[in-house]
């Protein structure tokens, strides 16, 4: 955990991955996040696998250096508490859906009254202003509608969704970068603001960045689409014993490529007459290079080849080669550690290094409500206060359903 943003206090109102994912960055560098949860806990908690109901692995990969509380916010006394510590937040986040967080009485206008100073960030699935505002979202929908789940499968046979909550993770980025954008002009004017990053469009912005392509001009110089990025040779390439993916990108190093493995016949041909063609003919040249260059020689032979040349070149690793990856373990990417409740442990940490900022050990991933009593003190609630919640049932901690 980085001191970059000590003394800033985070409430998350966030379930699942998007907004805790997000928040989870917030606090490794720093900031004071409480995740407050229903009494049944964050669902996320529940799925994948785990030890005991409550503390499943995927749910403790994004709630690291975070507090928890459980407030019953379906009750007004628990409405009521969540709202008497807002005027001591500097952050609000949630990823819920708009008519459920006015139902709430947490809008923006609502907990901007509270705090003029709050920035608040709302992530949702579609922009408040189109006639999606109001459909469901999670990561499968949204890679279908951008065209992602398309292109990913146009060559083979039938869309098919990237293997990763992509969506979700490429928009808590965004949000985590815009939240940071917030804190830093609240700490230049004292002032508070509104953030929304939309799911579907975070996701089509980062699509059409790549394939607006010739329809930027108008009118059109071309269609939809990079050639190189979509062309079905894209991929990792057969070698004679497995595959092996290359960086030959560049005009020069298309050249030096196919002198050295003297396919001069390339070189004098048509698709590299100069840069402009090389470009026109990515498709070709990637073809050419998967089904007649590179299933001549083996994976070992051909990454002393792109070496030899300063190619860039890369093995096709498996999730399993990842564990014993050389780099990987030289970096300490992977650690080991004793959960306090939930035994020995192994988290992939922050991939962020900063020198000449404080840093403090990780906190670990909360059990369901641990941090109640201890967050509404540091909010200035008295004993009898919190035993009160305790006693009506809004304030509470447990593991929630066994699912």
């Amino acid at each position: 955990m980085y001191g970059f943003l000590e003394g800033v206090r985070v409430l998350e109102l966030g379930h699942i991955l998007l907004a805790p994912f997000a928040t989870q960055w917030l606090g490794d560098f720093g900031a004071d996040v409480i995740k407050i949860e229903s009494p049944e806990g964050d669902y996320y908690r529940h799925l994948g696998l785990s030890r005991e109901a409550g503390m499943s692995a995927q749910w403790m990969a994004v709630n690291r250096n975070k507090r928890s509380i459980v407030l019953d916010l379906k009750r007004p006394e628990g409405r009521r508490t969540l709202k008497s510590m807002i005027p001591q937040a500097d952050v609000f986040v949630h990823n819920l859906r708009t008519p459920a967080i006015e139902r709430l009485g947490l809008d923006y206008e609502s907990v901007r009254e509270l705090n003029p100073r709050i920035v608040y960030g709302a992530a949702i699935g579609f922009g408040q202003e189109g006639p999606y505002a109001e459909r469901p979202a999670f990561d499968d929908l949204i890679q279908s509608w951008c065209g992602l789940a398309d292109a990913n499968g146009k060559h083979r046979g039938s869309p098919a969704f990237v293997p990763l909550v992509v969506a979700d993770k490429i928009t808590a980025l965004v949000l985590g970068q815009a939240l940071l954008a917030g804190i830093f002009r609240q700490s230049r004017t004292g002032e508070g603001c509104y953030i929304e990053t939309p799911m579907f469009e975070t996701m089509v912005a980062m699509m059409l960045s790549q394939h607006l392509n010739g329809q930027a001009f108008r009118p059109p110089l071309g269609d939809l689409g990079y050639a190189r990025v979509m062309s079905p040779y894209r991929q990792p390439a057969r070698t004679k014993d497995g595959h092996i993916s290359h960086g030959v990108y560049k005009y020069d190093q298309w050249q030096r490529f196919l002198a050295a493995v003297g396919r001069q016949d390339v070189l004098d041909g048509p698709l590299m007459t100069n840069h402009r063609t090389m470009l026109a003919n990515f498709p070709a040249l990637y073809q050419l290079l998967a089904t007649e260059i590179l299933p001549s020689r083996t994976t070992q032979e051909w990454r002393e080849v792109f070496d030899g040349l300063d190619i860039p070149c890369a093995p096709v690793y498996s999730l399993d080669d990842l564990m014993n990856d050389p780099h990987l373990k030289a970096v300490k990417l992977l650690e080991d550690y004793d959960h306090p409740t939930r035994g020995s442990m192994r988290q992939v940490r922050n991939p962020v290094v900063a020198d000449h900022v404080a840093c403090k050990p990780d906190h670990h991933p909360p059990e369901l409500g641990q941090d109640g009593p201890e967050i509404l003190r540091a909010f200035g609630f008295d004993e009898a206060a919190i035993n009160d919640l305790v006693s009506w049932g809004v304030l509470g901690s447990g593991v929630g359903p066994q699912l």
